[in-house]
């Protein structure tokens, strides 16, 4: 059951009003988001909650595995710190991370859904109370959005979208905003785009970003899987990676566009989990 709700969610987008999973802790205030860029050019594959310190099991499971902060197996590498990592129906796995102890469940095999299975500590790659939470799809070896499976949440804050640059073959740089003429050829996009919650003061990354040029859909960047090959981490199905997405610090790499001689309509547009969308359009003349 929980396959097809989660198959239905990410085919047609409509996300927010579903929900497969309880909150994984007592609070809502987020620190980190799925896809948000975190170290050194790297997807963070989960979300982070501030000062969580009790952690509960999301849904009714079993202990596949327990992780030391020294230790790391698999797809779930040592960064976790101290974590639990819960099998659940179909073979949805939630992954709890930076906790005090791996060892708090005890002799226990099974948690249902809610209880208390944890405290969060000081021992994997975040600051200290901070729960990292993850959920992955052991069949079709991907990480989830987590936020596509947890209860809806309130937002009334759009994403904003800032200082969007065209880069041209020789590594120039313009600005959208203030240059309106230049050579036709090919151009990587980038903008600077964050969302930010009614609670709290942390910048996320979107859910989903669209580039449309001359009316024409160009491509999605949707924030809601995360998929392993090769030692490398892909966005979706698309071909962003880790390292692709934020090779311009503090902008997301949009991809490439080709402007023809002539004007050129480009609109960008971000939106948050919960619907809020920002949009922002420029017209570029190319010679």
């Amino acid at each position: 059951m929980k396959r097809y709700i989660i198959c239905t969610l990410l085919c047609i987008s409509v996300l927010f009003s579903l929900s497969a999973l309880e909150w994984p802790t007592d609070t809502n205030q987020f620190l980190r988001l799925f896809g948000q860029c975190i170290g050194e050019h790297t997807f963070e594959q989960g979300m982070a909650f501030e000062n969580a310190e009790t952690v509960r099991a999301a849904d009714n499971g079993t202990l596949l595995i327990a992780l030391t902060a020294r230790h790391g197996q698999g797809m779930f590498p040592s960064t976790l710190g101290n974590a639990l990592v819960l099998l659940h129906n179909d073979g949805l796995q939630t992954i709890y991370g930076n906790l005090e102890s791996a060892t708090a469940l005890g002799n226990r095999i099974a948690a249902e859904a809610t209880s208390v299975i944890g405290r969060t500590g000081n021992s994997g790659w975040s600051t200290p109370n901070d729960l990292l939470f993850q959920v992955s799809d052991s069949e079709r070896k991907v990480y989830i959005n987590p936020l596509l499976l947890l209860p809806a949440v309130t937002d009334k804050t759009a994403p904003q979208i800032q200082n969007i640059v065209l880069v041209n073959d020789q590594n120039t740089a313009f600005q959208a905003a203030g240059q309106r003429n230049v050579r036709q050829g090919s151009y990587e996009l980038y903008a600077e785009i964050s969302d930010t919650a009614d609670i709290g003061t942390h910048t996320f990354s979107p859910f989903r970003v669209s580039i449309v040029v001359n009316g024409i859909n160009l491509r999605t960047i949707p924030f809601e899987t995360i998929t392993q090959k090769e030692r490398e981490s892909y966005l979706g199905t698309t071909a962003f990676t880790d390292t692709l997405l934020y090779r311009r610090k503090g902008s997301l790499y949009l991809g490439k566009i080709i402007l023809s001689r002539g004007k050129s309509d480009i609109l960008i547009t971000a939106r948050d989990i919960t619907g809020n969308e920002k949009a922002e359009r420029f017209t570029v003349q190319a010679d």
